[in-house]
C-alpha cells in the first residue's frame, strides 16, 4: 500500500459487496414508480421507473425519486409514500458478490480491523447484513456495523467519522472501500482516509468530477483487496 501502513478497513455494502442494482433496485423502483404514476394523471409507470434509472446517474435512488416528484408538483405525502415503497423494510432474497465472504475472512486473518458504515433506512440495512450473511464480521453490539440514514443527513461524513472514532486511528491509516464517487468516496477523502472505489453498480461509469471524487485506487472485483493489502 502507498504511502501509510493501512491498519483497517471501512467498507460500504450496497454494490460493494453485494450486487445491489442488480438484485434489488430494479424492484424497489417499479414499486416507487407504481406509487408515482398512481399521483400523476395519464402517467406510465414502466417511464417513470425508467427515468428513475437516469436520473440515478448524476443522483441518489431518493433524490431521482424527490427531482420526478419535483417536476409534476406532487404534495409531499406522495414523495413519502414512494420513498416508503422503494425503502420498505421487507428484503428480497440477495447473495453477496462471490468473493466477498473469503475476502473479509482473509483480511480478518491478517489482521484488519474491519467495519461496515452503510446508507438507508437503519430496518432495512439490518435485514440486508443479516441475509448475506454478514453477522459474524460486522454488528451494531461490536461498533463494527454503523448505520448512515441519509433521511436525517444527506452526507454519509458524520457515519464515518464514527467509524474512524471507532478505530482510534489516524485516518490516513485507513482504507474505505465503496462505489459511489460522490458520497463514500468524496466523504472519505473529505476524513483523510485513503480510498478504494469498487468498480459496480448503477454508477460504475461515472468519472471523477472533482479531485476529492479521485479515488486512490480501483477495484473490479473485492479480491483485489488482497493484492493492495499485504
Amino acid at each position: 500500500m502507498a504511502r501509510r501502513r493501512i491498519d483497517a478497513v471501512i467498507f460500504d455494502l450496497d454494490d460493494t459487496l453485494f450486487d445491489c442494482t442488480g438484485q434489488l433496485t430494479e424492484p424497489a423502483r417499479r414499486r416507487a414508480a407504481l406509487t408515482l404514476a398512481a399521483a400523476i394523471p395519464d402517467s406510465d409507470a414502466p417511464a417513470l421507473q425508467r427515468m428513475q434509472a437516469t436520473l440515478a446517474d448524476q443522483l441518489s435512488s431518493a433524490d431521482s425519486i424527490r427531482e420526478i416528484a419535483r417536476r409534476h408538483e406532487l404534495p409531499a405525502d406522495v414523495v413519502e409514500h414512494a420513498l416508503s415503497a422503494y425503502n420498505r423494510d421487507q428484503v428480497e432474497d440477495i447473495a453477496p458478490f462471490p468473493d466477498a465472504l473469503s475476502t473479509l475472512e482473509e483480511l480478518a486473518a491478517r489482521r484488519y480491523r474491519l467495519c461496515l458504515v452503510t446508507t438507508g433506512r437503519p430496518e432495512r440495512q439490518r435485514r440486508k447484513v443479516d441475509l448475506l450473511g454478514l453477522r459474524g464480521h460486522f454488528s451494531e453490539e461490536s461498533g463494527t456495523l454503523v448505520f448512515h440514514d441519509d433521511r436525517r443527513d444527506p452526507e454519509k461524513d458524520e457515519a464515518l467519522q464514527r467509524a474512524v472514532r471507532f478505530f482510534s486511528l489516524s485516518p490516513c491509516r485507513i482504507l474505505s472501500v465503496g462505489d459511489k464517487l460522490n458520497s463514500e468516496i468524496a466523504a472519505s477523502k473529505r476524513l483523510g482516509m485513503r480510498t478504494a472505489r469498487m468498480c459496480s453498480g448503477r454508477q460504475k461509469n461515472q468519472r471523477p468530477r472533482t479531485p476529492e471524487e479521485r479515488p486512490d485506487h480501483e477495484l473490479s472485483r473485492l479480491t483485489d483487496l488482497l493484492a493492495l493489502l499485504p
